[in-house]
Formats: structure tokens, C-alpha cells, sequence
């Protein structure tokens, strides 16, 4: 029976002793364990080799990674942004790897750096509590970044934190470059970061774990990825989703742990992820595929090709920790 790990240090340090034992493949990734086994199961019928998933946000990996330096536990990261592949590679915490099957890749979402292969993509939206919305009395988010600012919307919505969260460094970006491409300077953008922040009632440390508190009636708002609304929606909660303009829609990439314990395993697992195996699995759970010939997920939102922004990711790897000590001066807020 397949063994799923969450994100537990203790446990962690044990499933690192069970894959070098038996050839499984340790993987650190923000998905849920449902969301890994049905990824992992075709995978395992064809190689033999156990996924074992340790659930934890892409911030807090980054930093496990780091501590984990001198000695791997992790063969595969999975659901990592481009800026922060790029900060993982300059650590030295990943290597470069181009996967069997990375010419069916569309060309919108390839890499010229070999170390930043993509795997899925879903954008970033706003989404709501229809039923909370009209209790409070107050109106749904229409898409537009200004509206938030509201004051109706004070303290009414909720988004990950971007020290913890790379959720909320897409988001964080987003808010920055708007102003500058529209000619204005990042100074602009954190005075929207500041205005913002009085809508903000919590910063949460996962980013997905708004999507679970506005499915559940606690907050009427959120900002965070589709994949997680998507799932919910089909579980019956409330949800409505609204693609924000700009739009982020840059895909999320994953990467072989460099001195994995497992690195064969690794490299299978990311040739399989560019399978339409894999890819037609990731659409079952509201993520859009990369690779050509398999259909995005069914009912799932549009993403219109001129709304979407790009944030360029070596501008925000070389800024993020600036931009992190910035947020918190701005803020003053703690993940919770």
C-alpha cells in the first residue's frame, strides 16, 4: 500500500531512511496527499519506485532545502516558481536537468535555462463566498485590482504571505509591476501594498490554505491560485472565481534536489511529469497542461491571452529578499 508522508520533520527523517531503503522517490510539494497519490500511481505502475509526498508550502521548503544542504532528503521539488527555481539554482540547491519530453512543451512555456522546467500552470484569481458576500452586504470582487482597496472590503480578505508563501510572491510581483509597466515606478506599487493591506484581515502561512477559509464562510474574499479553488468547487463548496486584470499565469516548474539521495528516481519523476499521463492526471485537479495534445480541465476558467502580465522572473530572484523586508516594514504582518 502506498505510503504518503506529511509535512512532519520527524517524519520526514524517517521517509528519507525508507526511500534510500527501497528506491522511493521523496518529493517536497505543496500539493495534497489525494492531489500526489493520483499523480503518483502510473508513475509507480510503471517503475516500481513509491512517491512519498511531504506537504509543505514552497516558502518553507525553500528553507528546508537550505538547511537540508549538507545532506539531501528530498529528491524531487514540485510546484515552484520560476524566480525561486532560479534563487535555488544560484544556491546550488537544485540541479540542471532537461526532462525526456521537453520539445512537446508549448513554446509559451518553455525555458532557455535548463534548470527552470515547467510542469503546470493556473492563474492566479480572486475568489469568494457567494453566500458571505451577500450577508455582509457587500460586493463580489469584479476583477479589478483598484476595487479591493475599497473600504467596504476592509479586513474582509485573506491571501498567503509571501515570506512563507510563493502564492503570495506571484502576487507581490504582480502588485509591483503593474505600476512599472504601466509607466509608473515600483514606488507606486507599494503604496498599493500599503493600501491593500487595511483589506487584508490575514496573512496566512500556506497558500492554499485561503481558499479552505473562504470555501468555509470564514472570510468573504481571497487572492490565491485556481488549482485549489477548482478542487473545492467540486467538493460543493460555495465558490465563484474571477480572473483578476493582469493575470498571472506563469506556470509552476519542479526540479531534482541536487545530491538527491534517490537522483534516478528523481529524473524518472520529472520525465514523467511531461507525460500526457501525467499532464491529463494534473487537469483532474484544476491545473492547465503544459504540453501539447491534452485538454485543460473541464469548466475550468478562461484565461485571456491579453490579460495576462509578466512578471519577469529574474527581477523578482534577484529582489526577493528586498522585496520580503519591504513587505514586512509595509505590513507589519506575520503569517499566521
Amino acid at each position: 500500500m502506498r505510503r504518503f508522508v506529511t509535512c512532519i520533520a520527524a517524519l520526514a527523517v524517517l521517509a528519507f531512511g525508507s526511500a534510500q531503503a527501497q528506491g522511493d522517490v521523496i518529493v517536497y510539494s505543496p500539493f495534497n496527499d489525494e492531489f500526489m497519490q493520483a499523480l503518483a500511481e502510473p508513475f509507480t505502475a510503471e517503475t516500481g519506485m513509491q512517491v512519498l509526498n511531504i506537504v509543505i508550502s514552497t516558502g518553507e521548503s525553500q528553507s528546508r532545502l537550505r538547511a537540508e544542504a549538507q545532506r539531501p532528503q528530498a529528491d524531487v521539488w514540485l510546484s515552484v516558481r520560476p524566480a525561486i527555481l532560479q534563487q535555488a539554482f544560484d544556491e546550488d540547491l537544485i540541479e540542471a536537468y532537461e526532462p525526456a519530453g521537453a520539445d512537446g512543451v508549448l513554446p509559451a512555456y518553455r525555458y532557455d535555462e535548463e534548470h527552470i522546467q515547467a510542469v503546470g500552470t493556473y492563474p492566479l484569481v480572486f475568489f469568494y463566498n457567494p453566500n458571505l458576500v451577500e450577508r455582509m452586504g457587500i460586493e463580489a470582487p469584479t476583477g479589478d485590482w483598484d476595487q479591493l482597496l475599497d473600504p467596504m472590503f476592509e479586513d474582509a480578505i485573506v491571501m498567503p504571505h509571501p515570506a512563507t508563501s510563493g502564492t503570495a510572491r506571484a502576487a507581490l510581483g504582480t502588485m509591483l509591476q503593474m505600476p512599472i509597466q504601466a509607466g509608473g515606478s515600483e514606488d507606486d506599487g507599494w503604496v498599493y501594498v500599503t493600501e491593500l493591506n487595511r483589506s487584508v484581515a490575514q496573512f496566512t502561512r500556506s497558500g492554499r490554505a485561503p481558499q479552505t477559509l473562504v470555501a468555509q464562510g470564514e472570510y468573504p474574499i481571497g487572492i490565491g491560485f485556481y488549482d485549489a479553488v477548482w478542487q473545492l468547487q467540486q467538493e460543493g463548496f460555495p465558490l465563484e472565481v474571477v480572473v483578476p486584470n493582469p493575470a498571472f499565469a506563469e506556470p509552476y516548474g519542479a526540479a531534482v534536489v541536487a545530491g538527491a539521495p534517490n537522483p534516478d528516481g528523481a529524473r524518472a519523476f520529472m520525465d514523467y511529469l511531461l507525460t500526457p499521463t501525467a499532464q491529463e492526471v494534473l487537469t483532474r485537479f484544476g491545473n492547465y497542461p503544459i504540453v501539447e495534445g491534452v485538454a485543460p480541465p473541464e469548466g475550468g476558467v478562461d484565461i485571456p491571452s491579453d490579460q495576462v502580465i509578466d512578471v519577469p522572473f529574474r527581477w523578482l530572484a534577484d529582489n526577493t529578499s528586498r522585496l520580503l523586508d519591504t513587505f514586512q516594514e509595509v505590513t507589519q504582518a506575520e503569517p499566521q
